[in-house]
């Protein structure tokens, strides 16, 4: 497959192949602790290899802010318009 996409094998490192996958792995919503011990990484170190601003994460995120947060403005004075 790499072919097709101008990519040969001396340009793919075993580095690449743990980082690509492990990230796939993020986006499917695969527990951190499940892709650290398939990757055989001994501490949090996988999160520099993987993107965690990915879009497919992040996207959800803002919703659920706005839905479970509970909000005091401080210091505790009504908001102008109120």
């Amino acid at each position: 497959m790499g072919p097709s996409y101008g990519i040969t094998p001396h340009e793919i490192s075993v580095r690449s192949l743990r980082a690509s996958g492990a990230m796939s792995l993020l986006c499917a919503k695969v527990d951190t602790d499940m892709i650290r011990l398939m990757g055989r990484w001994r501490s949090d170190e996988m999160l520099r290899y993987l993107h965690v601003q990915s879009f497919p994460l992040l996207a959800p995120l803002a919703s659920q802010m706005l839905r479970h947060g509970c909000y005091t403005m401080m210091p505790n004075f009504p908001l102008s318009g109120d």
